[in-house]
């Protein structure tokens, strides 16, 4: 993660390392190899994170807010 990272540049960058890497495994175009990406759980994450309401926040920011958030939680169960 780079300082000032948008969440959506963020998704981005890792859906394009998965695909690179999907391609050199198996050989398929990149587009083709994104589609099926994008069709994965993880995939579909992704891409709900990118185009949902987060994706302009800073990453840095996003990430420390989802840490609160389960700091805070884990305390109403415990």
């Amino acid at each position: 993660m780079r300082e000032n990272q948008q969440v959506a540049e963020m998704a981005d960058e890792i859906l394009a390392r998965q695909t690179r890497d999907r391609v050199r495994r198996t050989g398929e175009p990149y587009e083709q190899a994104l589609e099926a990406i994008l069709q994965t759980e993880a995939g579909h994450q992704l891409q709900e994170l990118r185009d949902g309401p987060h994706g302009a926040e800073r990453a840095q920011a996003w990430q420390e807010g989802l840490a609160e958030e389960r700091r805070r939680r884990r305390g109403r169960r415990g």
